[in-house]
């Protein structure tokens, strides 16, 4: 939520206060300036320069039959009106709609969710609501001559700056961290912090990784927005791809392996769950159980249980010997980010957007109130149970990394070492060690059961620096 956590116009993706406020100025820069040097431009024409826009980097989500989070851009009403969360534009209130915020971050998530819009663009779209937000017509125009047409800019081939960390998964052995960043993903020493090897190959942000159980498989999900999703499956002992898993029509956000299995789930902004074979790279089963992008995916420990979150507020149970949903589970109020099963599968952890998160007794038929609840200060992004069920932890965007007990009664230990918001979370074999990756770049390493920070490692586009902690 992620990366996550809706991502649509209510969910996820986070970015600290300071960078917020330094957004806002830029934006202002840039909108002032180009007022300075143009005061008589003409005003903004919808179908040449904000619906390219639009079309190019926000109607792959909030477009179709089912849009994300129920907000559509197709028609002009509904493009101002908004989704769940109230009006998206104020004609003549650029800077209060909260369109503009989203953009720019101020509102969460910051959209796209696959990568920040140029200062540019949100200004021309602020001069555009400013204006009054006319449209002359909802199909773009296009340029008066092939040779006029602006040339696409690729994308860069790595990380300019820090990438926000939004996936972890430790190996089954516990002998390395896989670290998922922009289009790669590093292996680190979790005793060091030293970068082991560096996996190529992801077509962009890596938004979920997952072992199997065996070790010898990693899958990295991710994909381009408003383009396709894609799981690619490195082989553990060459550091190779072996094979892409294609079929989701947007980002995956989520990847789970079914225990001792070459099943594999996956979950993604497209609104579907897809089933897939490691070993053909075919999805064998499409779930459309979910009104709006899915989140989350866990099997339980038999792997009789696949487990679902998803953006509609709702998590799912669906038993994976007849592909049946035997469960839905309605308390949140906001997206439902991650969800997990404990090491013998009778409770289930949900996290969600609503700063809350709920812990269920798995028992088909008698799910309808969560066994517990806690509440956050913010979006709580990941959670997870330690390998021997004694502990769960979990992430939020307001910085925060919580213990609490394995039935998630008691809490233990609060850690505020990190300095943006917390996206991933991991535990280690020895069931204390617990990691968090930050939207910073940085991945964070406790002692759990004190609260005692031990190391902290910023991946950079050149290296790792790792610093003891003092």
């Amino acid at each position: 939520m992620s990366a996550r956590i809706s991502a649509s116009l209510d969910g996820r993706v986070p970015w600290g206060a300071s960078w917020i406020r330094l957004c806002l100025v830029a934006l202002g820069i840039v909108f002032l300036c180009r007022t300075h040097a143009a005061h008589a431009a003409p005003p903004v024409v919808f179908s040449k320069q904000v619906l390219p826009i639009l079309q190019a980097q926000c109607l792959g989500c909030h477009g179709g039959a089912h849009p994300a989070s129920g907000y559509t851009m197709e028609t002009r009403d509904r493009l101002i009106a908004g989704g769940r969360h109230g009006a998206a534009i104020l004609p003549g209130k650029g800077a209060k709609s909260n369109l503009t915020l989203y953009l720019i971050g101020e509102l969460k998530p910051k959209m796209p969710p696959g990568g920040a819009m140029d200062l540019e663009k949100i200004a021309l779209i602020r001069r555009w609501i400013d204006e009054g937000a006319k449209v002359d017509t909802m199909n773009a125009v296009p340029a008066a001559t092939p040779k006029a047409a602006i040339p696409a800019i690729p994308t860069p081939s790595t990380a300019l700056q820090p990438a926000p960390i939004t996936a972890l998964a430790y190996a089954p052995d516990g002998k390395a961290l896989a670290v998922g960043g922009y289009r790669v993903v590093r292996l680190l020493d979790p005793a060091t912090g030293e970068v082991i090897r560096t996996l190529s190959g992801a077509a962009d942000q890596v938004q979920a990784l997952a072992y199997s159980s065996d070790g010898k498989l990693l899958a990295a999900a991710g994909g381009i927005p408003g383009k396709a999703g894609e799981v690619v499956l490195y082989d553990t002992q060459t550091g190779k791809p072996l094979r892409t898993l294609v079929g989701h029509t947007e980002v995956v956000y989520a990847v789970a392996w079914k225990p001792n299995s070459r099943e594999l789930a996956t979950g993604s902004l497209d609104k579907t769950a897809c089933i897939w074979n490691a070993d053909t790279g075919q999805c064998t089963r499409t779930l459309k159980d979910h009104a709006d992008a899915v989140f989350g995916v866990a099997y339980s420990p038999d792997g009789k249980l696949l487990a679902t979150g998803s953006a509609d507020r709702s998590a799912k149970l669906f038993d994976t010997t007849i592909w049946k949903c035997v469960a839905v589970l309605t308390a949140h109020q906001d997206a439902v980010t991650h969800v997990a099963f404990n090491r013998d599968g009778t409770l289930l952890a949900t996290a969600g957007a609503d700063r809350q998160i709920r812990i269920w007794k798995v028992e088909i038929g008698k799910m309808e109130n969560p066994l517990r609840q806690q509440g956050e200060g913010d979006t709580i992004n990941a959670c997870a149970f330690s390998p021997d069920g004694s502990l769960l932890v979990w992430g939020a965007s307001n910085r925060v990394v919580k213990v609490f007990n394995g039935d998630g009664s008691n809490q233990m230990r609060e850690m505020k070492d990190a300095q943006d918001w917390v996206y991933s979370i991991a535990i280690g074999n020895d069931n204390q060690t617990v990691a968090a990756g930050t939207q910073d770049g940085k991945v964070l390493f406790w002692n759990g059961r004190e609260g005692k920070l031990l190391r902290t490692v910023t991946l950079l586009p050149t290296g790792a620096k790792i610093e003891a902690a003092k």
